[in-house]
């Protein structure tokens, strides 16, 4: 199935399965960005990747969680949707599950050295995870999170033009 954004920017899809899984949402934001998210506040974002674990459990799977992400929120729902309005979709790391792995891979991604935490209680709101949202300049450590997260796939935004 194919996750669409649609809006301002030109469209771009994701090649997912509509099946559930756990996913890493990669945002690229351009320069620095202070955002109202939702009860979190105001928050100041650097230019870079940025990284939001999440699940996709419902109807749909990832296709449909994707998909949402991957346009812009007319009502912000999700933390996400918030980051979404400053960040470009790049790529999404995934791999298929019925139990949500989101936990585990926010700790993955915490133990990597280049990798720095996110606001506190970033899409986290439902469980004891400091944050759901990392940063990083640089997205080679795609591969040490891929021996550490078993399963994971890496998916690169397609757009139109190629």
């Amino acid at each position: 199935m194919i996750a669409r954004r649609s809006g301002g920017d030109p469209p771009l899809s994701f090649e997912l399965p509509s099946g559930p899984g756990t996913y890493i949402l990669v945002l690229m934001v351009f320069w620095e960005s202070v955002i109202e998210v939702g009860a979190l506040g105001e928050q100041t974002f650097e230019p870079g990747f940025w990284l939001y674990c999440g699940s996709a459990l419902g109807p749909g799977g990832l296709a449909a969680r994707v998909a949402h992400h991957a346009r812009f929120a007319e009502r912000p729902r999700w933390h996400i949707d918030y980051l979404r309005f400053a960040g470009t979709p790049a790529e999404v790391w995934y791999a298929r599950s019925e139990e949500s792995l989101e936990c585990g891979w926010s700790g993955i991604l915490s133990g990597i050295r280049e990798v720095t935490r996110g606001p506190l209680g970033f899409g986290s709101s439902d469980c004891g995870c400091s944050s759901h949202l990392f940063h990083v300049d640089r997205l080679d450590i795609f591969e040490e999170f891929s021996r550490l997260a078993t399963g994971v796939e890496r998916v690169e935004a397609v757009r139109p033009d190629g």
